[in-house]
Parts: C-alpha cells; sequence; structure tokens
C-alpha cells in the first residue's frame, strides 16, 4: 500500500489542486482521491508530479507493508 503525501508537499509548494490538475490533464477529483490515498497516478504521472512539486517520488509516496 502507498501512503500518500501530496497533500503535504502541494502546500509546501503552495500550489492548489486546481494548478496540479491542469498541469497534468486529470481532474480536481483525481487530485483529491491520489491526496486522499482512494487510488495512486500511474508511474509516469508520479514523475511528472515530482518534477513539477521540485522532489523525488519517493518524497510523495511511501510504501507501508500493510501486512505487518
Amino acid at each position: 500500500m502507498l501512503e500518500s503525501k501530496l497533500k503535504i508537499k502541494l502546500a509546501e509548494a503552495n500550489m492548489s489542486n486546481t494548478e496540479l490538475a491542469q498541469r497534468l490533464a486529470v481532474s480536481k477529483q483525481t487530485i483529491t482521491n491520489w491526496k486522499n490515498g482512494h487510488n495512486n497516478p500511474p508511474i509516469e504521472t508520479a514523475f511528472k508530479i515530482a518534477y513539477i512539486l521540485n522532489c523525488k517520488v519517493d518524497d510523495l509516496f511511501v510504501y507501508i507493508d500493510d501486512e505487518e
């Protein structure tokens, strides 16, 4: 399972869901779903988000072993 840190990184970048959605050509609801962990972006999109927010993919999404 991946834990999303997108909410934190968006706040640090002072960027809105709307702005990120426009830059990625996705809906605001998609961004909200990613932020809330309802689903995850495709890996290519995760790299685009990292580029836009000037961070690493590892800073955005953290793997959590849910079998522990």
